[in-house]
């Protein structure tokens, strides 16, 4: 099983089988009551209550299942652990984050279809930000977009500190539209992607990116240190989502 997408809210809700049984039991509750009210109305008063008492006792405990169950399922979809792993790898490549400027990594699954994709994770580094998650990007820009179609490690800098000129680097070089361009962080100056490749069935499950406000941050011990972590993490992944 590859990588879970983001889904939240109602989306996720419709795709979880649990979510249906509420319905069912409304109406069941709504059976119950109706046929209580009917025996209220023959003065069977008695029946009434029992039926009262065990349609309110169904619907409680279906509900309560219902709730289990969605949690469960919200676990098993949970990329905390991948975050887990990000969070480990960033206090080993920056434990002096005031002196090394900012560090952030997160990772991107490959959309089905391959054209685009998607961010999965939280920039670890950085306080979150709403919008982040689940956010997509073009799979033939940038440097996630490199690694990705020619599965291997990529390193790169900036050329130009003017920001119009990093702009139009990142047009020509990087082959991102300017409307995209311009929402990338500007104070970047140095990047590093990974593809995760899952070789039993010969594919990219994702790609871990980072990227620094430090120009020379990818020295060839932190490269080292990011490839045997990015191994460490693809184990993982095959076995959290096998």
């Amino acid at each position: 099983m590859p990588i879970p997408g983001v889904k939240r809210g109602l989306r996720w809700l419709g795709d979880e089988p649990a979510s249906y049984d509420f319905g069912l039991a409304l109406f069941t509750a709504i059976v119950g009551y109706s046929s209580a009210a009917q025996q209220y109305t023959q003065q069977h008063y008695k029946l009434m209550v029992t039926l009262i008492a065990a349609t309110t006792a169904a619907m409680l405990l279906s509900c309560a299942k219902n709730v289990v169950a969605l949690r469960r399922a919200r676990k098993k979809d949970s990329l905390h652990e991948l975050e887990g792993c990000l969070e480990v790898l960033h206090s080993v490549l920056s434990p002096d984050w005031d002196k090394d400027g900012i560090l952030r990594i997160a990772l991107h699954r490959p959309m089905p279809g391959g054209e685009e994709f998607e961010q999965i994770t939280e920039y670890i580094g950085v306080k979150p930000k709403a919008g982040r998650i689940g956010r997509k990007f073009p799979a033939n820009a940038g440097i996630i977009g490199k690694a990705f179609r020619e599965t291997d490690n990529f390193v790169a800098q900036r050329d130009n500190e003017n920001y119009e000129q990093y702009v139009t680097e990142l047009i020509n070089s990087w082959n991102y539209t300017e409307e995209l361009a311009r929402r990338l962080n500007p104070g970047v100056m140095s990047w590093m992607a990974v593809p995760l490749v899952d070789r039993t069935r010969e594919q990219v499950e994702c790609v871990l990116y980072l990227d620094s406000t430090t120009r020379e941050f990818f020295t060839e011990a932190r490269q080292d240190t990011i490839l045997k972590a990015a191994s460490g993490i693809a184990v993982f992944i095959r076995k959290r989502y096998p």
